[in-house]
């Protein structure tokens, strides 16, 4: 505003020294311009004085937003001090909570190792109870396994002194502790007490002469025959403990030593060792004549049958009925079988022959020493079993090793395998049974006669054992374990009294009751 106003003043000097310095007309043009270029300055004074206000106003507003922006920073600077503040705060928490964690995951561990131990503890306690529960178990087992089998030899000699009653009361007790304890019901006093005393055996005397063989037809056809050296061929249906018996010939001109009834037709074949092969079909017979000394038997396994005689074999034909050939051998037959789904003939010089076909003989050394009398193999367990003129039994394992069985007294007449179960007949007139997978086999008898056993067979289901023996009997046994139980249990009226408890079984082990409650002392 000062310097407007100088020049102002300036201007007026100026424009008083031209008035007097020109003429009026120039003073005049003069005040003109003056007046205008006052107008102007005025103008721009004007215009001067909005910038200043304007910047004056700027100038405030800056203050006002430098107060504001101060402010603003203040502020600032207090949230950031503050946003500082908080985040020590939250470090601190978070450092804090992580150590929290940390001490929790170390707490989680020791609560876990902690109870990791009580576990272990806990299994190797349960364990330790396990253990002596079964340890305690097996003793209890094994503790009434040996007094079942105690019990079978008391029992055994009470039916041989003719304690019948009590025999067969111990040996209930014997079943019953046998089968509760997972015993083995086939160990030879076990089975022999049983098989005694559920009565298993029946004898029937049908023939004049010795019984040689036994053969069964199927089940629907449901009739067996039998023969004799005195030529009978009887043919016999059984219903319980009745034999029925019709005979099919009786004529003492033959002398019969195999039998054989084809399934499918029924027809039955009778070899004699006089030389003759009889075929009968119903009522009608045929008589086959063969020309080979001292028939023996014959092999049936196919359509065509293989005769064998002393010293000689022949080929006989079903079909036809006729004999297709005959043959010589060098040797003389003592016994023949099968073995590896062929003939085989074990001769007096301890040498086995397999018929491979009928004009070709396979020739081997037997694998153990004396006369082989009887033979049987068991496909499925790759075992063989060769029955001795001695009475010996040798019994070799998958493994080759050769086992001697000692049970019998003298000539092996017959032995059959049924899974682990040896039965073997003898001249010296029993039957044995042999369990061939217990480490000590040891012979069970199953019945005695009082002649030789020539020949015995299983029957369908291999329940009984049927043998013929030289005094022309027919003897059924039964060998099912099962069934034996049953027949005993249908013997039994009473229980053991208390008493007789104590005395044959002991006043340690607990009385039980098997038929009915307690029996009176």
């Amino acid at each position: 505003m000062r310097n407007i106003n100088k020049i102002i003043i300036a201007a007026i000097g100026c424009a008083a020294l031209a008035f007097t310095g020109g003429t009026a007309w120039k003073m005049h043009e003069k005040y003109a311009e003056e007046q205008n270029r006052v107008r102007e300055l005025e103008e721009q004074l004007t215009h001067l004085s909005k910038k200043e206000k304007q910047a004056a106003v700027m100038q405030s507003v800056n203050a006002q937003m430098e107060e504001l922006a101060n402010e603003q920073r203040i502020i600032s600077d207090e949230q950031r001090e503050q946003a500082e503040k908080q985040s020590r705060i939250a470090n601190e928490m978070r450092l804090h909570a992580e150590k929290e964690r940390q001490n929790a995951l170390v707490a989680e561990k020791r609560a876990l190792e902690a109870s990791q131990v009580a576990k272990s503890q806990q299994a190797i306690a349960e364990r330790e109870r396990s253990q002596a529960e079964y340890s305690k178990r097996v003793a209890d087992t094994l503790s009434y396994i040996s007094l079942s089998q105690s019990l079978a030899n008391t029992a055994i000699t009470q039916y041989q002194a003719g304690n019948h009653e009590i025999a067969d009361l111990l040996a209930n007790v014997v079943c019953e502790y046998t089968n509760r304890y997972h015993g083995d019901i086939y160990h030879p006093r076990v089975y022999q007490a049983l098989a005694l005393t559920s009565q298993n055996k029946t004898v029937w005397n049908k023939h004049k002469g010795s019984v040689t063989d036994i053969a069964f037809a199927d089940e629907k056809q449901g009739f067996f025959v039998s023969c004799s050296t005195y030529g009978e061929v009887i043919k016999h249906t059984i219903s319980g403990n009745k034999l029925s018996s019709t005979t099919l010939i009786s004529d003492p001109r033959y002398d019969f030593r195999d039998v054989f009834i084809n399934r499918n037709t029924n027809a039955i074949y009778a070899l004699s060792r006089t030389g003759e092969l009889l075929v009968f079909k119903g009522k009608a017979i045929k008589n086959v004549k063969v020309n080979i000394e001292k028939l023996k038997g014959m092999d049936t396994a196919n359509d065509q049958f293989v005769l064998f005689g002393e010293q000689g074999m022949a080929l006989f034909d079903t079909e036809k009925e006729i004999i297709l050939a005959e043959k010589r051998l060098p040797f003389v037959v003592e016994f023949y079988s099968r073995y590896q789904n062929y003939p085989v003939i074990f001769d007096r010089q301890g040498r086995m022959h397999m018929v491979k076909s009928f004009s070709k003989l396979e020739t081997t050394n037997v694998p153990v020493k004396g006369q082989v009398t009887a033979f049987a193999e068991s496909k499925n367990q790759k075992t063989r079993f060769y029955g001795m003129s001695d009475g010996a039994i040798y019994f070799i394992n998958s493994k080759g090793k050769v086992v001697k069985l000692v049970g019998h007294r003298s000539r092996i007449s017959r032995v059959k395998i049924n899974g682990h179960r040896l039965a073997s007949s003898s001249y010296d007139g029993t039957i044995n049974m042999w369990m061939t997978n217990l480490p000590k086999i040891e012979p069970m008898t199953l019945f005695t006669t009082k002649g030789w056993v020539i020949n015995f067979t299983f029957d369908l289901k291999k329940n009984y054992i049927w043998a013929g023996d030289q005094g022309g009997n027919l003897t059924r046994a039964l060998i099912s374990v099962q069934t034996m139980q049953q027949q005993l249990k249908a013997k039994l009226k009473r229980d053991l009294t208390r008493e007789e408890w104590n005395y044959y079984i002991g006043r340690n082990v607990p009385y039980e009751t098997f038929i009915r409650k307690e029996a009176k002392p």
